[in-house]
């Protein structure tokens, strides 16, 4: 089976805009996605942006996925390969498993050098979020408490 990215770590940014990952997702990038090759993308979740950190295989998949959508015309299917590949860039992993985040995608996300940051698990990626904006998107309570006790029950 392979390896998801689970659980979350505060970081801060250090100065020159670099993120060092957490030995445990190293370790899933190592074993399981063979290099050192990744893509930053930045996303949305209701209206808070965010990047998002995954290997390039799994992107690659991901791509390829938008080719089997059904219901889409070749043009819908070309604009949102557009709007992703324009909102992402590669990176590499250095040997301290840092990267830099690319400055359009780290002011597109309000994430710059000093601040605080989350890294959290998400299956197939890691999501970065500045720390107070994610705070304050979890104080909005946008999930449902309900759901979530149904799934564990």
């Amino acid at each position: 089976m392979r390896g998801k990215f689970y659980g979350n770590k505060s970081i801060t940014i250090d100065s020159g805009g670099r993120v060092k990952l957490p030995s445990r997702y190293l370790k899933i990038f190592d074993k399981d996605f063979f290099g050192d090759e990744i893509v930053i993308a930045y996303r949305k979740s209701e209206g808070v942006g965010y990047l998002v950190v995954i290997p390039e295989k799994k992107w690659i998949e991901i791509l390829e996925k938008i080719n089997e959508l059904e219901g889409k015309s070749p043009v819908e299917i070309e604009r949102i390969r557009r709007v992703l590949n324009r909102n992402s860039d590669f990176v590499n992993l250095d040997k301290q498993g840092r990267f830099v985040i690319p400055k359009r995608l780290s002011e597109m996300a309000g994430i710059k050098s000093g601040d605080d940051a989350y890294l959290i698990g998400n299956g197939n990626f890691i999501e970065l979020w500045n720390a107070k904006k994610f705070d304050e998107y979890e104080e909005k309570g946008i999930v449902d408490d309900e759901l979530i006790a149904g799934i564990f029950n």
